[in-house]
């Protein structure tokens, strides 16, 4: 007898991520950041993934979160739960 189990998988808020260079700019798309992206060698993939993977189910369907990578001071900031038109500041 063959049975399948049914779940319903929960729906997920929106996470993104968005690297800034040292003079401010915001750098979203893929092709932009592969112009720049060894500048962000230090950034350890595994740790962004994780930290997408936990932002998911804290943020709401209607809003979204940010996970900002600073070229200057080599720092990530989380934004969570910030309106869709958020920004992060384009310095730490």
């Amino acid at each position: 007898m063959n049975s399948v189990t049914s779940f319903d998988i929960p729906n997920l808020g929106s996470v993104t991520t968005v690297h800034i260079l040292k003079g401010g700019e915001l750098v979203h798309s893929l092709d932009e950041y592969q112009k720049v992206e060894d500048r962000f060698s230090w950034v350890n993939r595994h740790d962004i993934v994780s930290k997408i993977l936990r932002l998911r189910p804290l943020t709401d369907l209607t809003k979204k979160s940010i996970i900002a990578i600073y070229e200057e001071g080599y720092s990530i900031r989380e934004f969570i739960n910030v309106d869709p038109d958020f920004k992060p500041l384009p310095f730490c």
